[in-house]
């Protein structure tokens, strides 16, 4: 089992203050998402389709006998039909690694923000000791084929609230810059657990929007995305030309996010005391 971890306060903290402000200050966009499915097997680079012309909302998977799902459009920055996803982790060898694939190298971590006696789990490792790496959890029930899912929990929290995510690219350490550009946008299964927040958010960050990149480095604004999330696994197909910085920070000096220098992505749940967040199947989609 990979247990590396690396340091990265600095950008976390830079993370932090980004959820801080964009969540005082709201967002005019609203997040997609897709019908329930079942997962790729463990270890795949391509784990099913996805139609980046719409977006539906379904309660079960098609491995069981009954749907819920229903349609409504969704913007995608490009046309077409059915699309191969390319999965960066399906979370079933249970390690805090990416599946290695792509020339991906990242490793998944956690983040909060600071409140004494406050709890989180899979516990931060600001120092990269990896005495205690962030692992995946055990899904009871599972998801339709998907037994594991990137989870991070915790209560008592009274700033901006926890986040987990990875680099795309840090061997050795060194946060180095991914080119997506091939890609349309990610695509996640997630949902809340009982009595969790349910304000999520998905953050990508490129030059722009990283203290990498050089253009910021207390006010780094990155690039975001609202997640409806609920206490029902949901599919969230999420275009890179519909995410937004969240206007408290940095400009970017771009319209939208450069996908050819991609950094990280990192997920975010705030203004709750409790907190329950699971991210399943997560991929690019072109």
């Amino acid at each position: 089992m990979k247990t590396r971890v690396f340091l990265r306060g600095f950008n976390l903290a830079i993370a932090g203050l980004a959820v801080a402000a964009f969540a005082a200050c709201g967002d005019d966009d609203g997040g997609g998402s897709g019908g329930a499915g079942g997962a790729g097997g463990a270890g795949s680079a391509t784990s099913g389709t996805v139609d980046p012309s719409t977006t539906t909302t379904g309660t079960t998977d098609p491995t069981t006998s009954t749907s819920t799902a229903a349609s409504t459009s969704a913007t995608t920055g490009s046309g077409g039909g059915p699309q191969t996803i390319e999965m960066i982790d399906d979370m079933e060898d249970g390690d805090n690694a990416l599946l290695p694939a792509g020339g991906r190298v990242g490793y998944w971590y956690t983040f909060n923000d600071g409140t004494e006696g406050a709890t989180q789990n899979p516990p931060p490792d600001p120092e990269g000791t990896g005495e205690t790496p962030f692992t995946m959890a055990e899904l009871d029930p599972a998801r339709g084929q998907s037994a594991h899912a990137a989870r991070s929990w915790g209560t008592g929290f009274e700033g901006w609230g926890i986040g987990f995510g990875f680099d795309l690219s840090s061997a050795d350490g060194a946060k180095t810059e991914y080119d997506a550009s091939a890609y349309t946008g990610i695509t996640l299964w997630a949902k809340v657990g009982p009595g969790s927040g349910t304000g999520a958010v998905v953050l990508i960050s490129d030059p722009g929007t990283d203290p990498v990149g050089g253009a910021c480095s207390d006010q780094c604004d990155p690039w975001k995305k609202d997640l409806a999330v609920t206490e029902e696994w949901q599919q969230f197909t999420i275009p890179f030309a519909d995410m937004k910085q969240g206007g408290w920070g940095d400009p970017a000096g771009t319209a939208q996010i450069d996908a050819t220098k991609l950094y990280s992505i990192q997920f975010q749940i705030t203004d709750a005391a409790s907190f329950d967040l699971y991210i399943d199947d997560l991929g690019f989609y072109n």
